[in-house]
């Protein structure tokens, strides 16, 4: 009996620290709305200019400048386009532009304008492909800011969306935190 009674002590506490009073399950991505839910500090991008996001060294990396670059057009460092913007483009038809957007809801924003939910460096992100040959990647950065990382690839064998992919590492990387 007294042997009976241990065992069912000890299936209730077991069930109550896996189930009520254990870790909680891991959400999928799509269900988180705040930066918090990812477990990553918050970037600060509202904070910078985004072509400090991305070195002109970086950009070289990326394949986003050419042997082009000293040509007018083509310069090796991003093109601030407005405040919140940056372009980068080389001359064989690769171009990367990052915008910075501040909404509520960003982290649900990042999540919801792509095909599928997934993470870029922990941050929550999605990308939306266009035949391989342009991509828009998503990344929510704090629970007030976004970023979108459009680009056109025609050039690259892996496609766009990769190319977005990368650039947005480069460009988390180098984001300040708050």
């Amino acid at each position: 009996m007294e042997m009976r009674r241990r065992l069912w002590v000890s299936l209730v506490a077991l069930t109550l620290l896996t189930g009520c009073g254990g870790a909680p399950a891991t959400q999928e991505p799509a269900k988180r709305t705040a930066i918090a839910d990812f477990e990553v500090k918050p970037l600060a991008v509202g904070t910078v200019k985004p072509c400090s996001l991305i070195t002109a060294q970086q950009a070289g990396e990326l394949g986003l400048v050419s042997a082009k670059s000293d040509q007018v057009g083509f310069p090796r460092e991003g093109r601030p386009q407005t405040p919140t913007t940056c372009f980068w483009a080389d001359s064989q038809g690769s171009s990367l532009d990052l915008q910075v957007h501040k909404a509520d809801k960003a982290v649900s924003l990042a999540l919801s304008q792509g095909e599928k939910a997934e993470q870029i460096k922990g941050y929550p992100a999605s990308a939306l492909d266009v035949q391989g040959k342009s991509c828009r990647v998503y990344v929510g950065a704090s629970d007030e800011y976004y970023l979108v990382f459009q680009t056109m690839a025609s050039n690259k064998p892996d496609g766009a969306c990769a190319l977005g992919r990368k650039a947005a590492e480069v460009a988390i990387g180098n984001a300040p935190t708050s």
